[in-house]
This record gives C-alpha cells, sequence and structure tokens, in this order.
C-alpha cells in the first residue's frame, strides 16, 4: 500500500512491486496497486526526492492517471546502461500526489490582457 512519511506529506509513496529494464535504457516499475481516482481529480506521479541518488530519471518527468483509468500503476524510468544505482523491489521508487481539477473554461480570444511580465519567457524573470 502507498504510504506517507509524515502525516502533512503531500505525496503517497509508492513501493516498487515488480520491474522490467529494457535493452533501450528503460525501465519499467510496476506498484501492484490500481486505485480509482474520484471523477475531478487527478492522480500526478513524480520521482521522489531520493532518486538524486540513482542513475534514473522518470522519463515522462510527471506521470498522468485520470480518474477513469483503473489499470495497475507504474512508471518508466531512463536509466544510465550497466547502473548500479537503480531501485530493487520493496523500493520507494515514486510518489503519488492526488489534486482536485479546477474547473476551467477555455476561450478563442484574438488578444489577450496586457500584464508586466508580457511575452516575457525563459529567464525574463532574472537569473
Amino acid at each position: 500500500m502507498p504510504t506517507r512519511a509524515h502525516e502533512s506529506d503531500a505525496g503517497f509513496d509508492l513501493y516498487v512491486n515488480s520491474y522490467n529494464f529494457g535493452e533501450t535504457g528503460l525501465a519499467e516499475y510496476r506498484f501492484g496497486i490500481a486505485i480509482e481516482i474520484p471523477a475531478g481529480y487527478v492522480g500526478l506521479i513524480f520521482p521522489r526526492s531520493s532518486i538524486k541518488n540513482y542513475s534514473l530519471r522518470l522519463s515522462n518527468s510527471v506521470g498522468v492517471i485520470d480518474s477513469g483509468y483503473r489499470g495497475e500503476i507504474k512508471a518508466v524510468f531512463d536509466y544510465i546502461v550497466n547502473s548500479r544505482y537503480l531501485y530493487n523491489c520493496g523500493d520507494r521508487a515514486a510518489q503519488l500526489v492526488i489534486l482536485k481539477i479546477p474547473e476551467v473554461e477555455l476561450i478563442d480570444a484574438q488578444e489577450l490582457s496586457e500584464s508586466e511580465r508580457g511575452k516575457g519567457g525563459y529567464g525574463s524573470s532574472g537569473e
């Protein structure tokens, strides 16, 4: 079962149940659970902060679990071939955060309102 290390933690730690290493540098970790996320919510899979100790990177940055999904929760990581630092069964490899989806209405517009930032993109807020 997923656990929280502390009552105030946002995420539930997910424990490796099984895994498969591909020849292409991908490792699929399965967590041995399926959950039913209520309508209006989304589950987000993030790497744990301890990933810095491993030769891994969550391949899609953040996993999205929609409320209609009923399959096993799993995550795919990129790994450095022949790495000694990979997750094993029983290890906490990711965390699940469940959030309410805000109600948003998209509107087709020809112009946008002015803002302090404007069109400033990467690095526009300083270093």
